[in-house]
């Protein structure tokens, strides 16, 4: 008997990496497009990081148009972590389904199956091991 929870997250669709943009990368990429050179990118990117970051330390909530909100958060018992809120149009942009094809994510063919559909799909695959509430 397998719990629900372990079927869904086997079948489920899954975004598979494709790669890490960090600053130098993101210098590289944006220097092709611009008069100046990726050192010099790289430079204001480092110096925009570290803006934010005493921004935060401020208390001040970060804002990166089009992107995210950055907020500090404090928890109980002083520890202190980051609230991200991803911009509504970001999101609506990454919801365009002709982005995520079958070598962008995994289980492709799950894609537009809700909870119900991949459990369904588990028991016909694992009958002798079928999922339980």
């Amino acid at each position: 008997m397998t719990a629900k929870l372990v079927a869904v997250n086997k079948l489920r669709p899954r975004i598979t990496v494709q790669e890490t943009v960090d600053l130098e990368k993101a210098a590289q990429r944006i220097s092709k497009n611009t008069t100046y050179n990726v050192e010099e990118i790289y430079g204001m990117l480092r110096l925009y990081t570290r803006e934010m970051i005493a921004a935060l330390q401020c208390g001040a909530t970060v804002k990166i148009d089009g992107l995210v909100n950055i907020s500090p958060n404090m928890k109980v018992g002083g520890e202190v972590d980051l609230s991200i809120r991803a911009d509504r149009g970001a999101v609506a942009g990454l919801n365009n389904p002709q982005l995520w094809t079958a070598d962008k994510v995994s289980n492709h063919e799950n894609i537009t199956k809700d909870i119900d559909a991949l459990v369904a799909l588990w028991n016909e695959k694992n009958p002798t091991d079928p999922v339980t509430e």
